[in-house]
């Protein structure tokens, strides 16, 4: 026991943090190709054929064809990877997700070799890092944010370092990361302003630093001028363009945006909130619950927060009282922040402060939308904040001393897991549903179209099922049409153009998710929800199935607008209806109305059976019912034809 206890203890802090970070992701690496993966995928498909002209095609991604340049607003540096990878092992989930668990055990690397630079604490510092539901999720995709945050953090690991020995070479190496991390995403450019205030904060003067803050905008213009030579258009300013339009459309309120933004940051850092016993005294604990106390009692139940009253107008105390955790958590992060430069007032306490609120400024002010995604380049400056209050207390604190930081460690990595695990879920079944889709509906006589996108469309492309052009022109009678209800970029259709036919329905995560409409989780995109996970009542993904009755031309008003009276927006409205029914069932099972109108849901959702119950258990309640009569009638009919 000695002998092994001494061996353990012998394994480098390093090894353990690598072997953590590799068993929270392998479990997932058979996840199916989800969100923007699928364009990521595309543009390493085109890379392989033709290497020079990464954008060189058409793709509809948001209801039209159009030019890949107009669909991805991404430098294409981990597309190029995807492409080598894939010549290399094949398109296959698992090979591709083992090959991106590489960048995220070069951030778990960087974070701990940064921790050390900045912390007593690395060891915490990096675990609480792995353990954050922002970096686990990121790290299950083949999308660039995880490349880029290794690129970023190693940048700032060779700046540091170039400061405390002024060493030309590592200035050089900091600004190549940082122009790499460029070439992955274009937040990557904040690292220009970081690397140049924290500069002059520790030298106090222009030095040989400055290289490191020259570089990447070097690789910057150079790909501006290679951009615009291919493609007519540099395409960071018609990613900044894109982003900034979509900021105007989709954030009513700067008060809402700010709550929404915490509400993201204390939900994708969630875990940090736990060890609060830890990282402060009591005393302090009360003056930052009276700090938040107003925020979170007097923020407006408006906008995306309306949800938090249910279909009947019941207040949702759950999603209440998680809004109010995520919110305080989010609160948290920037009081860690906040103290640690009152504190410190040293040039580490400045970089740290600024690189919380800078990415907190872009996720939430610059980006289209607020996303767990803009938050995840943050991660080690709220880890080394951890680390660094930790050195604070009166005694130190340490995972192996102190059981109940251990076990709060373990609370925030079940959190994770769970999230993680939602996610995963959430992916795969987007996958089974373009199987029993096109399996079913995929015939030599019609056409089989999709609205939607991320994974559905990757899997239904695959399977030869077609993405539908928002202009219709190509649709023919008998054609079949599938509406994810969890979809974005959909488009309703008149009712004289299409028929219902049926719904193919999925629950993969019943009380937690990261993507749904019905609890406000919008991981991906807070123009989902106002969170970034949801615990609660998840409703079912839906797939509606309808079939073309008429081609365009033959019919007037063939296209509505999102949110009007068409095929789609029937369906909702009766989805509703079917919610609303069930939530006076449970609160009076003998309400006679809610199980009549219930029945006459199934019946348009062609569920014959679970109509006959209801209608039967109306007629136990109210024997003479006519329309119940009626309703139980046409189907046995129906049944015996």
């Amino acid at each position: 026991m000695t002998s092994l206890r001494h061996y353990l203890r012998a394994v480098p802090p390093l090894a353990w943090l690598l072997l953590l970070t590799s068993a929270c992701v392998l479990p997932f690496a058979q996840k199916a190709f989800h969100i923007d993966d699928t364009l990521f995928i595309r543009v390493a498909e085109q890379i392989q054929k033709h290497p020079a002209d990464f954008y060189g095609f058409d793709m509809n991604w948001f209801g039209k064809v159009k030019p890949m340049v107009d669909n991805f607003d991404n430098p294409p540096l981990a597309c190029y990877y995807l492409a080598l990878v894939a010549g290399l092992g094949g398109w296959s989930e698992l090979f591709l997700h083992l090959a991106f668990l590489v960048p995220a055990l070069a951030a778990t690397w960087g974070i701990f070799s940064l921790a050390k630079l900045y912390t007593n604490q690395p060891l915490p510092s990096a675990i609480v890092a792995i353990l954050t539901p922002v970096f686990l999720i990121s790290a299950t995709t083949v999308m660039c944010d995880v490349m880029l945050l290794a690129f970023w953090i190693w940048s700032l690991v060779f700046f540091e370092r170039g400061l405390r020995e002024n060493q030309f070479r590592s200035f050089l190496w900091s600004g190549i990361l940082a122009g790499l991390a460029y070439y992955t995403k274009f937040t990557a450019l904040a690292l220009v302003p970081l690397l140049a205030a924290y500069g002059i904060f520790n030298k106090r003067r222009i030095g040989v630093w400055v290289v490191a803050v020259v570089l990447p905008l070097l690789f910057a213009a150079a790909y501006e001028w290679v951009t615009y030579r291919l493609y007519g258009q540099g395409l960071l300013m018609t990613a900044f363009g894109v982003a900034t339009r979509g900021v105007h459309s989709e954030h009513k309120g700067q008060f809402q945006t700010i709550l929404v933004g915490l509400s993201f940051m204390g939900g994708c850092f969630l875990p940090v909130l736990f060890l609060a016993p830890w990282l402060w005294t009591g005393r302090s604990l009360l003056r930052g619950l009276f700090i938040m106390t107003p925020v979170l009692l007097l923020f407006p139940y408006q906008g995306k927060f309306v949800l938090l009253w249910d279909t009947t107008g019941r207040t949702n105390w759950l999603l209440c009282a998680q809004s109010v955790l995520f919110i305080a958590a989010g609160m948290h992060i920037l009081l860690l922040a906040l103290t640690d430069f009152w504190r410190s007032r040293t040039a580490v306490s400045v970089l740290l402060l600024l690189w919380i609120v800078g990415i907190f400024v872009f996720a939430t002010r610059i980006n289209w939308t607020i996303n767990g995604r803009s938050l995840l380049p943050m991660l080690p400056a709220v880890a080394i904040l951890v680390g660094r209050r930790l050195d604070q207390q009166p005694e130190p604190a340490t995972i192996y001393k102190k059981p109940g930081l251990a076990l709060a460690v373990l609370a925030g990595a079940m959190v994770c897991l769970i999230t993680v695990n939602a996610d995963y879920n959430f992916a795969n079944s987007a996958r089974r549903a373009a199987r029993d889709i096109c399996q079913k509906h995929l015939q030599a006589d019609h056409t089989l179209w999709f609205q939607g996108h991320w994974g559905f469309q990757y899997y239904m492309e695959q399977r030869g099922a077609k993405a539908l052009d928002s202009r219709l022109t190509l649709l023919k009678p008998k054609d079949i049409v599938i509406i994810p209800s969890e979809g974005v970029s959909t488009f309703d259709m008149s009712t004289n153009l299409m028929r219902f036919v049926g719904t193919f329905e999925y629950a993969p995560n019943p009380h937690f998710s990261t993507t749904s409409l019905s609890a406000g989780a919008g991981f991906y995109a807070a123009v989902i929800g106002p969170f970034p996970f949801s615990l609660g009542r998840i409703e079912p993904e839906r797939y509606y199935v309808f079939e073309a009755t008429h081609s365009r031309d033959e019919v007037t008003n063939w296209q509505l607008t999102p949110f009007e009276s068409g095929v789609l927006g029937q369906r909702f409205d009766l989805e509703r209806l079917g919610i609303i029914c069930q939530d006076r069932l449970r609160a009076n099972p003998n309400d006679i109305e809610a199980r009549l109108q219930l029945g006459i849901y199934y019946r348009s959702t062609l569920k014959e059976q679970e109509a006959a119950q209801q209608f039967s258990e109306v007629l136990r309640l109210d024997p003479t019912n006519t329309l119940a009569n009626l309703g139980l009638a046409s189907i046995l009919k129906q049944q015996d034809k």
